[in-house]
């Protein structure tokens, strides 16, 4: 049960975030809703050159807001190719399907990204220790974990 009366704000200090790697991006795991009763996670994504993030995909449960801090990063929708650059916010709702990468051969993307509810991020440590050592996560793996978290890639219909 949540406690009542006052708590404390808590700072996170980049270097002392959790660091996933997921493939070629590194992930910093700033709050991973533990402090928020899972109401909100925040991360930190910083994806290479040319770098993908992951399939296409789409959520039933939670909302994804992504700010790009640094670059520009490409978000993948069946509705066409959207650019966001430093200071856009990608709001990606429950049941947009949607991807994303970095489309500059040169420049590192940064995004601070929230996800509601903030356990998601439990979707993201699964994947990096899935991935350990560079080991590659076919398909059916993925889209297990995926399928855990209430994700899942176009075309498949959650609802019963």
């Amino acid at each position: 049960m949540p406690s009542r009366g006052p708590v404390s704000v808590k700072l996170y200090k980049k270097e002392a975030a959790e660091t996933l790697q997921i493939g070629p991006m590194t992930m910093r795991v700033y709050e991973d809703g533990s402090l928020t009763e899972n109401r909100v996670s925040g991360v930190l994504l910083e994806i290479p050159p040319g770098k993908s993030g992951p399939p296409m995909h789409w959520h039933r449960f939670h909302d994804e807001l992504f700010l790009v801090t640094k670059g520009t990063m490409r978000f993948v929708t069946p509705d066409g190719d959207i650019d966001a650059a430093a200071g856009d916010l990608m709001t990606v709702p429950p049941r947009a399907v949607h991807t994303f990468k970095n489309p500059s051969e040169t420049e590192t993307c940064e995004c601070y990204m929230t996800a509601t509810p903030g356990h998601y991020v439990d979707y993201f440590r699964m994947v990096a220790k899935s991935t350990e050592g560079g080991k590659p996560l076919n398909r059916d793996d993925a889209h297990h974990l995926m399928a855990l978290f209430g994700t899942f890639p176009p075309g498949v219909d959650s609802e019963p």
